[in-house]
């Protein structure tokens, strides 16, 4: 069975793609489908486009009432060549299937963001590697945290993703000084948190982890705004060498109430299912417990209140290739304002 904790050993070369008939991406194709692609299909595919892919296990937490309404939209998207996809082998169990952007997909969020199809430079083949990608697990795990917020939300009235930003977004934002795997903020009951995310698979020397704290009191020191950084690790052992290590690193630091941080384990979301339950360590804090995502204020009463960074200006430098506009954190609708349907 695949879950967060997964290691990238145990995901090996996919399986072969079911055998089904698919549709040209021509232009005729896209102009067909368009008129029967729903709000939630374009969220979908531009969710793809940013976060480069998601399990249909983690489609249907955000965006269906079940598997079976999830299962029938997908193939449709999938026959229409909005989106592609692919199944890993994992050695036990059987592996969900995982989603990515399909041509006809890009071609049509291309043309709602006024890019001409040909200077995005799609290309299929580059989508669907990250089935080969080294990097699959690390992906996997961190789009869980993630999707299993939103997930929350969509139950929750008083609760919200307001930013999520891929590792690619973070690089050309903040690149030059450190990279995080992602950016996100969480609302809840009218208080707001903001944070970075670092997800450790357990595959590389914590020492890396650690090399990068300079970069985030860097930014700290250039923004002059404190963001916490959380860190999620394979298991509780590697948590436990992890805050050693941290804080250490921390107690060399002038300021070492620039850089907060938290930690907690993939074990700890798989069994609550979403990263705003009480995982989360406070370095620093041992003594008091782990704290509810939103509580962690209480652990850090010096940080602001977080500013709307998703009107922060562009990146400079040479022309980029144009990209395709990121989407809104939660979907464009909440479960009890949709009626649901296999073909909505």
């Amino acid at each position: 069975m695949l879950d967060p904790a997964t290691p990238q050993r145990d995901l090996r070369s996919p399986i072969p793609a079911r055998p089904s008939p698919r549709l040209a991406a021509s232009t005729d194709h896209q102009a067909t489908i368009a008129a029967h692609l729903t709000a939630r299909d374009r969220w979908l595919a531009r969710m793809l486009a940013e976060y480069r892919t998601l399990t249909s296990t983690q489609i249907t937490q955000i965006a269906f009432p079940s598997r079976r309404a999830a299962n029938l939209r997908l193939q449709r998207l999938y026959h229409w060549r909005v989106l592609d996809r692919f199944q890993p082998y994992i050695g036990r169990g059987r592996a969900p299937m995982f989603y990515v952007l399909d041509t006809a997909g890009a071609h049509l969020l291309a043309h709602e963001d006024g890019i001409d199809p040909r200077e995005l430079k799609f290309r299929p083949e580059r989508s669907i590697g990250i089935a080969y990608s080294l990097r699959l697990a690390h992906l996997h795990g961190l789009n869980s945290l993630f999707t299993g917020l939103i997930a929350d939300a969509l139950t929750h009235p008083d609760r919200a993703v307001t930013a999520w930003w891929s590792e690619a977004r973070c690089a050309r934002h903040f690149g030059d000084l450190v990279r995080p795997d992602g950016y996100g903020r969480w609302r809840e009951t009218d208080r707001d948190i903001e944070w970075f995310i670092e997800w450790d698979t357990g595959s590389y020397p914590l020492s890396r982890l650690a090399s990068k704290l300079p970069g985030y009191f860097e930014l700290a020191t250039t923004t002059r705004i404190v963001t916490p950084l959380l860190a999620v690790f394979a298991n509780a052992q590697r948590e436990a060498h992890a805050r050693r290590l941290l804080a250490e690193h921390l107690r060399n630091q002038p300021r070492p109430g620039d850089l907060p941080i938290a930690t907690t384990t993939a074990e700890h979301l798989q069994r609550t299912n979403t990263a705003s339950a009480q995982i989360w360590l406070p370095l620093g804090h041992r003594e008091a417990g782990r704290y509810r995502l939103i509580n962690l204020l209480t652990a850090w009463p010096h940080l602001d209140t977080p500013t709307n960074t998703d009107t922060a200006p562009q990146p400079t430098g040479p022309s980029p290739l144009p990209r395709l506009s990121p989407p809104s954190p939660m979907p464009p609708f909440r479960r009890h304002d949709l009626t649901w349907s296999p073909t909505g």
